[in-house]
C-alpha cells in the first residue's frame, strides 16, 4: 500500500511541477519524405518556406512614398528577430504575387528558423513586437505556423472546459450503476491518478521528441475513459466476491487475480494497437501513440495495484452485491441463443446501414477551416485567399543540389514557370513567367553550394491541380539532383505516406492482437472473430464520420463546424487503433466471463448467457462513461478533437450494444464447440485451468441452477 501511495504521489508532483518543455503546434508533416528532404535543406540555407505571413494594410496605396518606406522598415525588423531564416516582402521584393488585387495590402512572408516547435516558439514571441499599428501600417498574423498555435491554444481552453463538464457527469452516472457514492469514487480516483499520468508523461516526452500539443487533449480524454472502464471491472468483482461471501481483504485479492488479469491483457492489446501507429511517419500521431501507451498502462496498473490496496482498506464502506448479473442482458442473450441466424442478419443490415457512407469517403488534410468560424486565424487565411493572387505559404520549392550552371537554372525555371497553376518562379537568375524571364535578379556564387527555386501558386495545396503541378515538376527533367519541397509537395508525400503505412499498420496490430487473444483464450476462431468483429466497428464509426463531416449532417447535436467534402487523413488511423483496441478491450471483458462459466459448468450455450448477463451491465456503463468522456471531446471548437470524439463515442457504443449484445453471441453460438477449439501446443498450457480454483462454489452453483432456463 505505501509503495502505490509512493507511486500516486510521485505522478501528481511531476504532472503539476515537472518539466515545462512545450508541445508542438506541428507534427502532421511526414519524416523521411521527399518533401521533408527539402525543408531540411532549406532550413540549412535559411530558405524555408514562410510559416508566418504577415498582411500589412495601408490607409493608401502600398506604393505610396509612406507605405514603402514604413514597409521596408518593418520587413528589416522582422528580419532581424532571433530565429528568423528569412524574410520576403512586397516592397523589397517588388513581387506582384505579395500585392493585394486592390493596392492596399502587402504581404511579409517569413521562414522561420528550426523545426515546427522551434518556429511555433519564434513566432509567439515575436508576433506581438510586429504586429498591431506599425507607422501609417497596420499589421495582422497569419500562415500555418500561426493557424497551429491559434489551434493548439482553442483545443487548451477546450480541455479544461471539457475535463469540468464530463468528470461530474461521469460520477453522477457510476453513482447510478454502483448505487453507492463511496463505490463510485473509486474509478473516479484511478480516471484521475491517469490523467494525471497522461500530463506527467507528455511533459517529459516533449523534452526528447516533438509531442503535438493535441496530444494531450486524446491522451486526457482516453486516460480517463480507459481508467474509469478498468476500475469499473475490478470494484464491480470486488462487490460482487463479498456478495459471495468472501472478506473484504479476500475480496480485494480475487477481483485483482480475475478482473485484474482481464485488465492486463486488455491493457496490452490496447497498447499493442497503439504500437501499430509508428508505421506512419507523422510526430503527432507517434508521440499520441507513445501518450497513449503510456495511459493505458499507467491506467491498469492503478486499477490492478493502487485500486485493490485501495479496496482492502476501505472496501468495508461500499457494499457488497450478491450477483452483478443483468436480468434485461439475460433475457436477450437467450433469445439471440434461441434464434442467432434472425438476429444476426437483422443486425447486420443495421451495421450496413452505419458502414455505408464510408464507400463515398474523400481524403485530404485539416487546415484553417478546423478552427471556429471568426476565429482571427482562420479569417486571416480566408481573405489571403481572395485578396492575393498568390499565397506565400502555397509556394512550391526546387532545392538543387550540386548548384548547377547558371545557364541550366534558367532554362529550368523557365519550363516549371510555364506549368499551369504558376503565377511566377523566383529563382537565383532573375523572376519568369510563362518561360520568359521578368526580371534579373542577381547571378550565381561560385561558393554556393545549392540554390532553391520558388513556384508561387494560387492553387489549394490539396486540390487535385496542386497535385498534379507537384508531379510535372517532379517529371520534368532536372539540371542535376534535386529535392522538390513547400506546401503542394507536402501534402502529396503525406498522401503517400499514409497509403503505404496503412497495410504494415494494419497487419501489425492483426497480428499482435490475434497473439494475444490465442495465448488468452486459448482458442483459435475467438481471436479470429473478435478482429473481424472490431474491424466492423470502427468502419461503422468511419461511417459516421463521412456521413456528420464529410456531407455536413447533425450539426445539431454535434456542434457547428465547417463541413470540406473530405475527411483528415491523419485521424482515421489514430480513430482505427482506439476504436480497434476499445472493442477488444471490451471482448476480454465478455470472453473472460464466458470462458469462466464455460470452464465451470461446460454448458456451451449457457456460458454465452451468463457471460453476457455477468457483462452487459458492466460493459454498458463502461461504454456510456467513455462515450460521456468522447462527448466531452466533441464539444471542442477544433473540427479534428470534435471528429476525433464523435467517432469514438459511437463506436464504444455500436460495440457496447450492436456487436456484443446480438452479433458475438450470435456468432458463438453457431459456431458452438468450435469456438474453443485450438491445436494442443496451444491448450497445454492452460491444461490445469480446466475447472478453474478461483471461480467461487457460489458462481458455479448459480450457472448450474439456472442452466435449465436455457432450455
Amino acid at each position: 500500500m505505501s509503495a502505490a501511495v509512493l507511486c500516486t504521489v510521485a505522478v501528481v508532483c511531476v504532472a503539476v511541477f515537472g518539466t515545462t518543455a512545450s508541445l508542438s503546434t506541428g507534427g502532421y508533416n511526414s519524416v523521411g519524405t521527399e518533401s521533408a528532404h527539402a525543408d531540411g535543406l532549406l532550413r540549412k540555407l535559411r530558405g524555408a518556406d514562410p510559416g508566418l505571413v504577415l498582411r500589412v494594410k495601408s490607409e493608401d496605396s502600398v506604393d505610396s512614398a509612406r507605405a514603402r518606406s514604413d514597409g521596408v522598415a518593418l520587413a528589416r525588423r522582422v528580419a532581424a528577430q532571433p530565429g528568423v531564416a528569412a524574410v520576403e516582402a512586397y516592397w523589397t521584393t517588388r513581387s506582384p504575387a505579395l500585392r493585394a488585387n486592390d493596392g492596399r495590402s502587402a504581404l511579409i512572408g517569413v521562414a522561420l528558423e528550426g523545426d515546427e516547435a522551434a518556429q511555433a516558439r519564434t513566432a509567439q514571441r515575436i508576433v506581438p513586437r510586429v504586429t498591431g499599428r506599425q507607422g501609417a501600417l497596420r499589421v495582422s498574423p497569419g500562415g500555418r505556423v500561426w493557424v497551429d498555435i491559434k489551434a493548439a491554444e482553442q483545443g487548451e481552453r477546450d480541455l479544461v472546459r471539457a475535463e469540468l463538464v464530463a468528470a461530474p457527469v461521469v460520477f453522477v452516472c457510476l453513482v447510478f450503476a454502483f448505487g453507492s457514492l463511496q463505490a463510485a469514487l473509486f474509478p473516479v480516483l484511478v480516471g484521475a491518478l491517469a490523467v494525471a499520468g497522461a500530463w506527467a508523461f507528455l511533459r517529459l516526452l516533449g523534452g526528447v521528441m516533438e509531442v503535438s500539443a493535441l496530444s494531450l487533449n486524446i491522451a486526457t480524454a482516453l486516460g480517463f475513459g480507459l481508467a474509469v472502464d478498468y476500475a469499473l471491472l475490478v470494484v464491480t468483482r470486488f462487490r460482487e466476491e463479498g456478495g459471495r461471501g468472501l472478506t473484504v481483504p479476500d475480496a480485494a485479492v480475487k477481483a485483482a487475480r480475475t478482473a485484474g488479469r482481464s485488465v492486463l491483457v486488455s491493457a496490452s492489446v490496447v497498447a499493442l494497437s497503439f504500437l501499430a501507429l509508428w508505421a506512419f511517419p507523422f510526430p503527432w500521431l507517434r508521440s499520441t501513440a507513445m501518450a497513449g501507451i503510456a495511459v493505458v498502462l499507467l491506467a491498469a496498473m492503478a486499477s490492478v495495484v493502487l485500486l485493490p490496496a485501495l479496496l482492502a482498506m476501505l472496501g468495508s464502506r461500499i457494499g457488497h452485491r450478491r450477483s452483478a448479473s443483468s436480468p434485461a442482458w439475460r433475457r436477450l442473450a437467450r433469445w439471440v441463443t434461441r434464434a442467432p441466424w434472425p438476429w444476426a442478419a437483422s443486425c447486420a443490415v443495421l451495421m450496413a446501414a452505419l458502414v455505408w457512407p464510408f464507400g463515398q469517403a474523400q481524403w485530404g488534410f485539416a487546415d484553417e477551416r478546423a478552427l471556429p468560424a471568426g476565429s482571427q486565424a482562420r479569417e486571416f487565411t480566408e481573405r489571403l485567399r481572395t485578396d492575393f493572387p498568390a499565397q506565400p505559404d502555397r509556394d512550391l520549392i526546387v532545392v538543387l543540389t550540386p548548384v548547377p550552371g547558371e545557364g541550366e537554372i534558367d532554362q529550368y525555371a523557365r519550363r516549371i514557370s510555364a506549368l499551369p497553376g504558376v503565377v511566377q518562379v523566383s529563382a537565383p537568375t532573375g523572376r519568369y513567367h510563362d518561360r520568359h524571364r521578368t526580371e534579373v535578379v542577381k547571378a550565381v556564387s561560385e561558393r554556393t553550394t545549392a540554390v532553391w527555386l520558388k513556384a508561387s501558386t494560387g492553387l489549394d495545396p490539396q486540390s487535385v491541380a496542386a497535385a498534379r503541378l507537384v508531379e510535372r515538376v517532379r517529371e520534368l527533367p532536372p539540371p542535376g539532383p534535386r529535392w522538390v519541397g513547400g506546401s503542394p509537395a507536402r501534402h502529396v508525400d503525406a498522401k503517400a505516406a499514409l497509403a503505404d503505412g496503412t497495410p504494415w499498420a494494419v497487419l501489425l496490430m492483426s497480428a499482435t492482437t490475434l497473439a494475444a487473444l490465442l495465448l488468452y483464450t486459448r482458442s483459435v476462431l475467438i481471436p479470429l472473430k473478435a478482429v473481424a468483429l472490431a474491424a466492423l466497428s470502427l468502419t461503422a464509426s468511419l461511417g459516421s464520420m463521412v456521413y456528420v463531416f464529410q456531407e455536413g449532417h447533425l450539426r445539431w447535436l454535434v456542434g457547428d463546424f465547417t463541413a470540406t467534402g473530405n475527411l483528415d487523413m491523419t485521424i482515421p488511423p489514430l480513430l482505427c487503433a482506439i476504436a480497434f483496441a476499445l472493442s477488444l478491450d471490451y471482448e476480454v471483458f465478455l470472453l473472460a466471463r464466458i470462458k469462466e462459466h464455460y470452464d465451470a459448468c461446460g454448458d456451451h450455450r449457457e456460458a454465452i448467457v451468463e457471460g453476457i448477463a455477468h457483462t452487459g451491465r458492466l460493459i454498458t456503463v463502461a461504454a456510456v462513461v467513455f462515450a460521456i468522456s468522447m462527448a466531452a471531446l466533441a464539444s471542442s471548437a477544433i473540427t479534428t478533437l470534435k471528429m476525433m470524439g464523435t467517432g469514438l463515442a459511437v463506436a464504444v457504443l455500436v460495440d457496447a450494444t450492436l456487436v456484443r449484445g446480438i452479433l458475438v453471441p450470435a456468432f458463438m453460438q453457431l459456431t458452438g464447440r468450435a469456438n474453443w477449439w485450438a491445436p494442443e501446443w496451444v491448450k497445454r498450457p492452460a491444461a490445469h485451468e480446466a475447472r478453474d480454483p478461483n471461480l467461487a462454489p457460489d458462481a458455479v452453483a448459480e450457472s448450474s441452477a439456472e442452466a435449465p432456463a436455457a432450455h
